[in-house]
C-alpha cells in the first residue's frame, strides 16, 4: 500500500496564521490575502478539518475553534514529511536520503506499524508518541556513528526537563524515568569507512500513548499526569537537538 505523506503547504501555514490572528475571518478576505479563490479557500479548510483542526463555517467567515496540536509540517520550522502510519520513520529516512533528500530532513510518523529499535527490538508506537527519523549527513567514518548517540539523548533529556521531570540517559542513548524508558534511539548509516554518505536518526519518545504493560517502560503523560502539548513538544526536542548536534559540529 503507498505511503500517504503530508507535506509543508505554504497555503496552510497563511490560512492557519490568518485564523489564528482574526475571530472571524470571511472566504473573500482570506483568498484576498493569499491570492486564491474562495472554493481553493474551502479546499484547504475541509483538508484542516480532516486533519483535527476544528474549524467552524459561520454567516461571517471561518473561525478556528481547537487545534490538534500534531507535528504537521507547517507547524515546524524544520523541513518534515508526515504520515499518519508507515512501516518505520527509519525506512522512509533511508529511502529519501538514497535519492538525495537534503540534510535535517525530518519524517514523522502518528505511529508505526513495524517500528524497530537496537537489535532489530521492535519499538511500538502507538498514536500520542513522538517517533521521527532525521537524515544528517556528518563528515564522520562509518565506525564512528555512535557518537551520535549521546548528543541526541541529551536533546531528549533536556527537553523533557523543561516539563519538570528529571530523565537519566543510559550509555546506550536510551532515556529513562524513575527506571522505566521513556525513550530510544537508532543510528543507521551507509558509506565507506572513511567517511559516512549519509546518516539516519531514529528517535521515539512516548509521550502522550498508552504504554504497553509488559515492558519496563513510561511515558510522559503517566510521569506527569496529563497530557502534555505533543506539537510544543516536538518544537522543543528538534530545536534542542539541532543545537547538540551542531555545538558538536555532527
Amino acid at each position: 500500500m503507498p505511503r500517504k505523506v503530508i507535506k509543508d503547504n505554504k497555503i496552510k501555514r497563511e490560512l492557519l496564521k490568518t485564523l489564528r490572528e482574526s475571530d472571524v475571518v470571511s472566504g473573500d478576505e482570506i483568498g484576498e490575502k493569499l491570492g486564491i479563490s474562495r472554493v481553493a479557500v474551502w479546499k484547504h479548510v475541509r483538508e484542516l478539518i480532516e486533519l483535527g483542526y476544528e474549524i467552524e463555517s459561520t454567516p461571517k467567515g471561518y473561525k478556528l475553534l481547537k487545534e490538534p496540536n500534531k507535528p504537521y509540517p507547517w507547524e515546524l520550522d524544520v523541513k518534515a514529511h508526515y504520515y499518519s502510519s508507515v512501516d518505520s520513520t527509519m525506512n522512509v529516512a533511508k529511502e529519501l536520503a538514497e535519492k538525495g533528500e537534503e540534510e535535517w530532513t525530518f519524517i514523522i510518523a502518528e505511529e508505526q506499524t513495524a517500528g524497530r529499535g537496537r537489535l532489530k527490538r521492535s519499538w511500538i508506537s502507538q498514536k500520542g508518541g513522538l517517533y521521527f527519523s532525521v537524515i544528517l549527513r556528518p563528515k564522520i567514518k562509518l565506525t564512528e556513528i555512535e557518537k551520535i548517540l549521546i548528543p541526541s539523548s541529551l536533546a531528549v533529556a533536556k527537553t523533557i526537563q523543561e516539563y519538570g521531570l528529571t530523565p537519566q540517559v543510559s550509555q546506550a542513548g536510551d532515556v529513562f524515568i524513575n527506571g522505566k524508558k521513556v525513550s530510544g534511539l537508532l543510528v543507521e548509516a551507509e558509506g565507506e569507512l572513511d567517511m559516512v554518505d549519509f546518516l539516519i536518526l531514529g528517535i521515539g519518545v512516548n509521550v502522550n500513548n498508552e504504554v504497553p504493560g509488559k515492558f519496563n517502560a513510561t511515558s510522559l503523560k503517566r510521569e506527569l499526569g496529563k497530557e502534555i502539548n505533543l506539537l510544543e513538544f516536538s518544537r522543543k526536542l528538534f530545536a534542542n537537538l539541532r543545537r547538540e548536534l551542531k555545538e558538536r559540529d555532527l
